[in-house]
């Protein structure tokens, strides 16, 4: 998680985002997957092989992150904490007191939005996931679903740009 917070904050100022926004990000990025810690982690497959078990899912990850972590910390950080966690792929706002999600955080760039680039932190975690499996094939773990994985995340999300970022560059740099 700290790594995909560490690439959020550079790439969000390589966007030349301001200083909300890359707090944000950084923030939302370090803490995207602390409902995982309650659930563990659920892989994808299995979350998406039943309708509606990753709406199940969320539910119950929402349920838990309210009973077992934000007592754990002080009440003024709650809400905050929540607009960090939920939705954390989507590119989202604060207007008139409410979180919206947007279609990009971009349009929104003024600090009194509140705006998270939860694209740019989803292409982040796939970045870092990718870097992961490059990094184990490097070391010797070698086997076809791991070869599999890292190409087709490569596929997926290389080729994707956000405002002046090429996400192509930054794969081909981990290959």
């Amino acid at each position: 998680m700290l790594t995909v917070a560490i690439f959020s904050y550079l790439l969000s100022m390589e966007m030349n985002a301001l200083e909300k926004r890359r707090y944000n990000n950084f923030y939302s990025a370090l803490f995207h997957d602390i409902p995982e810690i309650l659930t563990k982690d659920i892989v994808s497959p299995v979350k998406s092989s039943i309708s509606g078990l990753e709406d199940i899912i969320k539910q119950y990850e929402r349920k838990q992150v309210d009973e077992k972590i934000l007592p754990l910390i002080p009440p003024s950080w709650h809400t905050e904490m929540k607009y960090f966690i939920e939705d954390e792929f989507s590119d989202k706002i604060i207007e008139n007191n409410n979180v919206k999600k947007v279609d990009s955080a971009t349009k929104f760039a003024d600090n009194k939005y509140n705006a998270v680039d939860g694209s740019l932190i989803e292409m982040c975690d796939k970045l870092c996931a990718y870097i992961e499996a490059s990094m184990a094939l490097e070391y010797g773990i070698k086997s076809s679903t791991l070869i599999k994985s890292k190409q087709k995340l490569y596929d997926k999300y290389a080729k994707i740009k956000k405002n002046n970022l090429d996400f192509k560059q930054l794969f081909d740099y981990f290959c």
